[in-house]
């Protein structure tokens, strides 16, 4: 597995499991959550307790989009050791499976309120947050 950044080992250490969603549309876009600073992430998240990835995943879409999903295949899984500038005490440590899904129908209004975003790849290589997504998704597209 491949690793992405060095843990600083002065700072709090945490490690977050998390699950994560390639989503594309017929026009080849990716959907993604866009933050305030205009940075992407993959629809998903944090693994909670004994909580498989893929119950991780299908909850998380359902907080952030309001959709179902469909897992069809595992991509891969890759980590990252970070610093973010909100939490400059922590050595972040993300763990992190991409699985190519498909979107199914709305069941409910999303819980979380980010903006959800359809980008084209272009764009998403320029902002999407975690260099460790990006390394699978164009491992997956045969382009890394």
């Amino acid at each position: 597995m491949i690793i992405f950044g060095k843990r600083n080992y002065d700072l709090n250490y945490w490690k977050r499991n998390g699950a994560y969603a390639v989503i594309r549309n017929d026009h080849q876009q990716f959907l993604c959550v866009e933050d305030l600073d205009g940075n992407l992430f993959l629809v998903g998240g944090g693994v909670e307790g004994e909580e498989s990835p893929e119950l991780a995943l299908l909850r998380e879409s359902i907080e952030e989009t309001g959709h179902e999903i469909q897992i069809v295949e595992v991509i891969g899984k890759a980590e990252r050791h970070w610093v973010s500038a909100k939490y400059p005490y922590d050595s972040q440590h993300n763990i992190g499976i991409l699985y190519v899904c498909e979107l199914l129908e709305k069941i409910a209004e999303p819980v979380e309120k980010e903006t959800m975003r359809w980008v084209d790849f272009n764009y998403l290589e320029k902002h999407l947050f975690h260099e460790h997504h990006l390394y699978l998704i164009k491992q997956y597209l045969n382009i890394a």
